[in-house]
């Protein structure tokens, strides 16, 4: 009896062995089909500020979890004044996001420090043939595509209709004609004749490229050698600074380009240069605006020129969701919903198909989209946007204060960035 009681009891303590592995099992398949059903996370970084707000963009991240209820889109959003230290930070200690929002501007050294990854696998021909080819300059890097354009911007100048009027001026069409009409207009100290920006500030170098590509100048030439102080650069900014400077408002190192709409809404300044927003909120404000395209200088070789800046998506070498990153990036700029966004927002859409859309109808848009197939990039070849910026920036200071003339003063720049670019004296 005893003897079967131990066989009982031994055949219970397997059974109960048995069951306890069952049960293990049953808990760790339970597990691993919790797992498998949990969503894929994917990080995206976003900028807030200049017209983007996180309402627009989380809408984005809502419409694609729907359609992929297997993934969850984590949108982290920092001011654009930051988000380039975020970016390089977060690279630094080995945890960026998988997808970032960048300036095009960055792409250079972005690539260079191999942060993120080129996109040209990516990108199909029928993706490819959606952009402006102008488009996919500003994106492009030592033949490879870096980023996909989210967001572009080009130039134009904004006059004064009624001053022009009273003041038997006729719209420009040429630098001589520009520079005639801000004398004319120039009626101190209630009208000055050109609004210019001189302070510390991207868009102050952003609004002189644009004379400077009117004039067949660049910063640098392909192989990344500055070339800012060749002779269409040096004429492009002694008549920008020292030819419209006459005329331009007072102490121009106060004024960003951004603030110079108010002088315009209040008939201070009779024209300068700006993008379409800065149009809308004039003639929204009751002046009868009219918009040229920026008109080639002595040197030009295109009959209009404008610089183009664009916002792109990028993606880091270190994004843990790669191809998800990729779906999510593509999907952001569909047709559908880069319309939908250039829509909203008012940018210039880097599309073709997006012209015929309703709001890009209006007569104000023509010059801006127009201007596109003129357009050069903001800062191909540059390797360090902020620094060549700086040297820019400090050329034009120098120019402004009297300091140096502009061949001294851009001599020097293009020395700086030539060490920048990695070529030595």
């Amino acid at each position: 009896m005893r003897a079967r009681r131990v066989t009982r009891d031994g055949g219970i303590a397997v059974r109960r062995a048995r069951i306890a592995a069952l049960v293990i099992v049953a808990c760790l398949l339970g597990a691993a089909v919790a797992a498998s059903a949990a969503p894929a996370t994917l990080r995206v970084l976003l900028p807030i500020g200049g017209g983007y707000t996180e309402e627009d963009q989380q809408a984005l991240a809502t419409e694609f979890m729907r359609q992929r209820p297997d993934v969850r889109v984590d949108m982290e959003f920092v001011g654009w004044d930051a988000l380039w230290d975020r970016i390089i930070t977060s690279i630094a200690a080995g945890n960026a996001p998988d997808i970032i929002y960048i300036g095009s501007r960055w792409i250079p050294a972005l690539a260079d420090m191999g942060a993120i990854i080129p996109l040209d696998e990516y990108i199909t021909q029928e993706k490819y043939d959606l952009y402006y080819p102008t488009v996919w300059d500003t994106v492009r890097y030592e033949g490879k595509i870096w980023g996909i354009v989210r967001a572009m911007s080009t130039k134009a100048l904004l006059y004064n209709r009624g001053l022009f009027e009273r003041y038997g001026v006729q719209p420009p069409t040429d630098w001589d004609e520009v520079l005639d009409a801000a004398r004319k207009l120039h009626h101190p100290p209630t009208l000055y004749g050109f609004g210019l920006p001189g302070n510390r500030f991207v868009s102050t170098v952003t609004e002189f490229q644009n004379w400077l590509y009117a004039n067949n100048g660049r910063i640098t030439d392909e192989q990344g050698r500055a070339t800012i102080d060749q002779p269409e650069a040096v004429e492009a900014l002694d008549f920008y600074i020292n030819g419209l400077g006459q005329y331009a408002q007072p102490s121009p190192v106060e004024w960003r380009r951004e603030d110079l709409i108010r002088l315009f809404k209040s008939q201070t300044i009779g024209m300068y240069t700006d993008h379409v927003f800065s149009a809308i909120e004039a003639i929204g404000s009751g002046i009868d605006v009219g918009i040229s395209m920026i008109p080639k200088g002595p040197r030009g070789v295109q009959p209009y020129a404008t610089v183009l800046v664009t916002d792109s998506i990028a993606i880091p070498t270190q994004a843990r969701n790669r191809d998800l990153a990729v779906e999510f990036a593509l999907f952001m700029t569909s047709f559908d919903n880069q319309s939908k966004w250039d829509e909203l927002l008012g940018f210039v859409p880097p599309m073709p198909q997006e012209a015929s859309l309703p709001t890009f109808q209006q007569w104000y848009w023509r010059p801006f989209l127009e201007g596109i197939r003129y357009g050069v990039p903001e800062a191909v070849y540059i390797k360090d946007w902020e620094a060549t910026q700086e040297a820019i920036l400090t050329a034009m200071q120098k120019v402004l204060f009297k300091e140096a003339t502009p061949e001294a003063a851009l001599r020097e720049a293009a020395q700086i960035i030539n060490i920048l670019q990695g070529f030595r004296q």
